[in-house]
């Protein structure tokens, strides 16, 4: 008769520790019987820990659903709505989708004309809470155009909010169509003391005739574009040139190498090599051209007006010098006419120097050279190398106080109208082509872009808040709620 080994206890008796430990050593590849040694158990115990721990693993990582019911939906006439409006304002999705969507996933068949009237039916809904905004706290606010079906979609935007005060769709875009909703926004208090646009002429009559007390100023944006454009195709010119003259000296090389008569490769080499020197040094010019108009020429923080226009005249005169590519006569015909709306921003800009100027009783000069070193990082060494020579002139209480009042003249002048532009690439997605846009659903985009909050920015005062809240400083409900819908509140099912 066996004897008992008291020193080895049976499993029932081991802690949830100890059994975790027998486990991981029979599956870190010890043999069974040195884990049970080395645990003081039995064979059998180390058996069965192993048994349950690669149960445990095979039904952690089991690619199986997990069929756990979390909640439940009300799924009323209400909340189809509410699926229908959120497919179409949130996922742009099409009237046929949102079918195919309740169909598949809520086994719910919906036509194509109730889809169409739920959205009807949220434009009349939203029509009242577009035309309720004051928009008097616009000061600064930007306009364009943008077309759909070759019919333009007149747009105006509030500049520090991105709020949306008009968005309309007209057989025109002159004077007149222009005038008749500028009326209509003067009405509810839109006064702004500059906009900023192109060059359409319907538009700045319109704000002539009906604002004439905004400033109007020319859009930078267009013309930094076009440089850029101008740049790039020069860039891709000097890279052919250069891929040619790379690729006839190798055919030269390898006819010399095969003894054949080469002379009529060399000459197309060295007309290569020269073309290549003509688009390079072309390509380097323009650019360094360019440069200098984007970085110091329209830039806000560059140098006085006065300045400004030397260089201007500078850079269009030595343009001119290289005029013989087409691209480039059209690009100094559009800065010779545009100098004075260019560089009106500037003068916009030196009125404001000289209110700070006489405000602490320093020179123009001064200001103007403190909103130059403002183009430097603060952790550049160059801006400390400038900003020194100005602190050591003016005092360090003095310049701080300055410098702060340069920087808010600075970041309150716009020269710009990238904020339509952005507009325009967030409501491009709803003016499929395909889609018939009326004035109602236009509307209805108007409300969800100016109710639906910014995910990310990068001015963090924008992040979390809609158009709405950082244009009148206040919270409003969500845009369901303020179609009139009650929105779902998940409930816990309990445990």
């Amino acid at each position: 008769m066996s004897q008992i080994n008291l020193d080895k206890p049976p499993a029932r008796r081991l802690d949830a520790e100890a059994k975790k430990a027998i486990a991981l050593d029979a599956l870190s590849g010890m043999g069974v019987t040195q884990a049970a040694r080395k645990n003081t158990v039995c064979r059998n115990s180390v058996y069965a820990q192993k048994t349950k721990a690669e149960a445990a693993l095979e039904a952690a990582f089991a690619d199986t659903i997990d069929a756990t019911v979390w909640f439940y939906l009300p799924v009323s006439k209400h909340f189809i709505c509410q699926v229908v409006l959120g497919l179409v304002l949130i996922a742009k999705a099409s009237y046929r989708d949102v079918m195919q969507f309740l169909h598949d996933l809520f086994d719910y068949p919906i036509s194509l004309g109730t889809v169409a009237g739920i959205v009807d039916d949220a434009g009349d809904r939203a029509a009242p809470v577009n035309a309720g905004y004051d928009l008097s706290g616009i000061r600064e606010s930007t306009a364009d155009e943008v077309f759909h079906r070759h019919q333009p979609i007149l747009a105006a935007v509030d500049i520090p909010s991105r709020f949306c005060a008009l968005l309309a769709k007209e057989e025109h875009r002159d004077a007149d169509s222009w005038g008749v909703h500028l009326l209509d926004l003067v009405d509810r208090g839109f006064q702004p003391d500059n906009n900023i646009s192109d060059q359409a002429s319907g538009l700045k009559k319109a704000f002539e005739d009906v604002l004439p007390g905004t400033e109007l100023r020319f859009d930078h944006f267009h013309t930094i574009k076009a440089s850029k454009e101008l740049i790039r195709v020069l860039k891709n010119r000097k890279i052919s040139a250069t891929t040619q003259a790379i690729t006839l000296y190798e055919r030269t090389e390898k006819a010399r190498e095969k003894g054949k008569d080469h002379g009529r490769l060399s000459d197309q080499l060295a007309m290569a090599i020269q073309t290549m020197a003509a688009a390079e040094a072309l390509h380097e010019r323009v650019d360094i051209l360019a440069t200098w108009l984007q970085y110091d020429v329209l830039q806000l923080p560059s140098c006085c007006p006065a300045d400004r226009e030397t260089l201007f005249d500078f850079i269009v005169d030595e343009l001119i010098l290289l005029a013989d590519e087409p691209r480039i006569q059209t690009y100094v015909r559009s800065l010779t006419h545009q100098k004075d709306d260019l560089l009106a921003v500037a003068h916009s800009l030196d009125k404001k120097f000289q209110g700070i100027a006489k405000k602490h009783g320093v020179s123009l000069h001064d200001i103007w050279a403190m909103a130059y070193v403002a183009r430097f990082d603060i952790h550049a060494p160059t801006y400390h190398v400038q900003s020194d020579k100005l602190e050591s002139r003016l005092g360090l209480p003095q310049y701080d106080e300055i410098e702060d009042d340069v920087l808010i003249a600075l970041a309150s002048t716009h020269r710009c109208s990238s904020i339509v532009e952005n507009f325009n690439s967030r409501l491009k997605p709803y003016l499929d082509a395909r889609k018939t846009i009326t004035r109602k659903k236009l509307g209805l985009y108007q409300f969800i872009l100016n109710h639906r909050p910014f995910q990310r920015s990068h001015h963090p005062r924008l992040v979390g808040k809609t158009p709405a809240e950082a244009l009148t400083g206040k919270s409003h409900l969500h845009w369901l709620e303020l179609l009139g819908y009650q929105r779902f509140q998940r409930t816990t099912l309990a445990a």
